[in-house]
């Protein structure tokens, strides 16, 4: 089995750990969502059981919040392992401050040049996170991932602020680009000054040069000349940067095919070199240790005069060592030899002291070898690197991953506990009580209802035979208006005359004219009714909302309120549905009640039935007396036809109510339908009742929701047994 090969079977090993990561990770996302569910209604349930002091107390003791963050903790552990064991390369991190050879040994072993990966004297190069990709006899291509306004604030320019102590923050790029810079702090040092100067002179003085790149998404470069203006950052003979659109980008994708074509899926992943004044270099590394590295290779050039460690080179190693697990058999110290062996003293120094252990950088292996040369690179440096994850990283892989696992098993026990504690939490609600009471409201009501609607009959029957001061006071509204209306003048009729060149063809138009008006004031009768039965179905809202305790079935009131009651009846409560119908739905009209009395009386002025006029010697006075005096008549008539329903509004109010109380009280059924219905409404009508029936639902939902966590703890325990 080649390198190759063997590459492709520890990729192959990690594939169906990554499928049941992925499961894992499922089922503990939505048991965080069930635990914030938790929390929210543990915050509810206080409002519940604000008369209940202990449960409170009880209830606010519950750690939720604990589990959540172990929750996110574990999720994000989860997903960058998901992440590592998905990915069909095996990855190498190269990390070293500036200087090092960190870009000179990328170059020698991805086979790239200084178009691609500059490694020269002078300021730090490299300017973004790059990912190097073994594409055998394919052409070198880059794909350029650029921020987006956001990201580009939050993880570049918001820590600046933060370690300067600049304020106030910017709340968006906007702002950041168009808004002056803070003042820099007076007891700022040197260091301090110089992080500024390149807050202000590269990212704030030249925002309108990289704005355009901010949100692109990404840029597929071909060109192998022009990925250099991406990946690296370029300055003139006065040390400004000229490539401003590299300041934008947040990760490059370069693939090209590899001097050593054997060595199969193998990506390099390289992070901007630390030791200069950016700031967000150190979370770059962490960020591309987690999510991407599967090996990491420290990369230290002693000079020929000195060979010591440094402060930094163990706090980078500390670095990395937060981000990768195991790093103490995950890493390789190469130490940078000069071509010509002029520090290779130096070099053998910096082995002995790790081999001895007198620097505290725990490492599989310590190489010494020249970086710029591709031999070298390839055979000691890569070799070492390939070895070593043939030998153990599977099983790296596995170990840390059933750590995380244990922890995660550990911290789903006290989850359960806290569950288990939860469910005992809140006071029982006897049913047996709710229902007793409920009969016991049910007959103060029905008592109340049966009283007080016979009493409203009663009062109705008394007045049955009255005159309705409504519709007395309509009809005496309408024939005044109908008195008002003037005849026309003697002009008038001349002029009407000569049109229709007969004073029998004017005398019948004006009596057709007088008749439609007459009809069309009528009309207004309907008024007088709408008053009285409204009045009416005020009177038995007003019974169910003030003496009957109704009122909470609906906001509305009168003749609305009971309509809304009509319609929350289920239809198989047929008595009660019918009663509330057939009174919401009730009116009296004109129309249907007096408007065919009314136009038998307005006969005379329709001129088939009345008496035609005499044409001869007849003039315009004629016509005019004719009119007048017909019109007089027909009014009176009307007023004399209208006597005889000034008691209809009454009777029909007696007639509606009684039949309403049939329906809903004296109806076989109605008692029961009465009580089932009110059964499922109780919690709107009685407020002690509504407390005791939220604190019911309330302590049910909390079952249910604890029971489903619960539930989803014995899936993901379940899962992680399997793993």
């Amino acid at each position: 089995m080649n390198k190759s090969q063997e590459i492709q079977s520890i990729i192959a090993q990690r594939q169906p750990l990554a499928q049941k990561l992925a499961d894992i990770e499922t089922g503990l996302s939505s048991l965080y969502g069930l635990i914030q569910s938790c929390e929210q209604e543990r915050d509810r349930q206080l409002e519940y059981w604000s008369g209940n002091t202990a449960t409170q107390e009880k209830l606010r003791n519950l750690d939720f919040a604990q589990f959540e963050q172990i929750a996110r903790s574990s999720l994000a552990s989860l997903h960058r392992l998901q992440g590592r064991f998905s990915r069909q390369t095996l990855n190498i991190g190269v990390i070293g401050r500036m200087g090092q050879g960190k870009s000179t040994l990328l170059q020698s072993l991805s086979g790239l040049t200084n178009d691609v990966i500059p490694a020269m004297q002078g300021k730090a190069c490299t300017a973004a996170r790059s990912t190097i990709f073994h594409q055998p006899r394919n052409s070198t291509t880059a794909e350029i991932q650029f921020h987006d306004r956001e990201s580009f604030l939050k993880e570049v320019i918001i820590p600046y602020y933060e370690k300067l102590g600049l304020t106030p923050v910017p709340r968006s790029f906007e702002e950041f680009a168009h808004s002056e810079i803070p003042t820099l702090p007076t007891k700022a040092d040197q260091t301090d000054i110089n992080i500024y100067n390149r807050l202000k002179d590269d990212y704030h003085i030249h925002a309108k040069k990289y704005q355009e790149y901010l949100g692109r998404g990404s840029l597929t470069v071909q060109d192998e000349s022009q990925i250099s203006d991406y990946v690296a950052s370029k300055y003139n003979r006065d040390y400004q940067l000229t490539n401003h659109q590299c300041l934008a980008v947040k990760h490059v994708k370069i693939s090209c095919p590899f001097p050593l074509d054997e060595i199969g899926a193998i990506a390099l992943v390289d992070v901007p070199g630390l030791g200069d004044f950016r700031l967000g270099d150190e979370s770059l590394v962490i960020e591309a240790l987690a999510q991407e590295v599967d090996f990491i290779l420290f990369i230290r050039k002693p000079s020929k005069d000195r060979a010591n460690f440094e402060q930094n080179d163990t706090q980078l190693y500390a670095l990395a060592n937060k981000a990768l697990n195991d790093l103490p058999s995950r890493s390789i110290l190469v130490l940078n030899a000069d071509s010509n062996g002029e520090n290779q003293e130096s070099c053998l120094s910096l082995k002995r002291d790790i081999d001895s252990e007198t620097v505290k950088m725990p490492v599989l292996d310590c190489v010494i070898a020249d970086c710029s040369s591709q031999e070298e690179a390839n055979n000691k440096v890569l070799q070492a690197v390939l070895d070593n994850l043939r030998s153990n990283v599977t099983q790296l892989d596995r170990n840390y991953t059933q750590q995380k696992i244990t922890d995660l098993q550990a911290s789903l026990t006290e989850l359960k506990q806290q569950l288990q504690l939860a469910q005992g939490i809140l006071p029982d609600i006897d049913e047996d009580e709710i229902a007793n009471e409920y009969e016991d409201l049910f007959e103060e009501f029905w008592e109340n209802i049966t009283n007080e609607m016979t009493d409203l009959q009663k009062e109705l029957i008394k007045t049955r035979e009255d005159q309705d001061e409504n519709l007395k006071t309509q009809i005496e509204t309408v024939l005044e208006a109908c008195r008002k209306v003037e005849m026309p003048t003697i002009e008038e009729i001349e002029k009407r005359r000569n049109r229709l060149e007969s004073y029998a063809s004017t005398y019948s138009e004006y009596l057709i004219e007088m008749r439609t008006n007459l009809s069309l004031k009528f009309l207004d009768m309907d008024k007088g009714l709408k008053k009285t039965i409204e009045r009416t179905k005020n009177k038995v809202a007003a019974v169910l909302v003030e003496k009957c305790n109704l009122g909470g079935l609906a906001k509305v009131s009168g003749e609305e309120f009971l309509a809304e009651v009509a319609s929350q009846i289920p239809p198989d409560y047929t008595e009660l549905k019918k009663g509330f119908e057939i009174l919401s739905e009730f009116n009296l009209s004109y129309r249907g009640l007096i408007q065919h009395r009314i136009r038998l009386q307005l006969d005379p002025l329709t001129p088939d039935k009345t008496a035609g006029l005499k044409t001869e010697g007849v003039k315009a006075q004629d016509i005019l007396d004719t009119l007048n005096e017909l019109y007089q008549q027909t009014i009176y008539n009307c007023e004399d036809a209208l006597k005889g329903f000034l008691s209809e509004p009454s009777q029909a109010s007696f007639a509606i109510v009684e039949e309403f109380a049939d329906r809903v009280l004296r109806a076989k059924s109605a008692k029961k339908e009465w009580k089932r219905f009110l059964r499922r409404k109780r919690g709107q009508i009685w407020e002690d009742f509504d407390n005791l029936q939220k604190q019911s639902n309330a302590s049910q939902k909390w079952s249910r929701l604890l029971e489903s966590a619960y539930g989803h703890i014995d899936d993901l325990e379940a899962s992680l047994n399997n793993l």
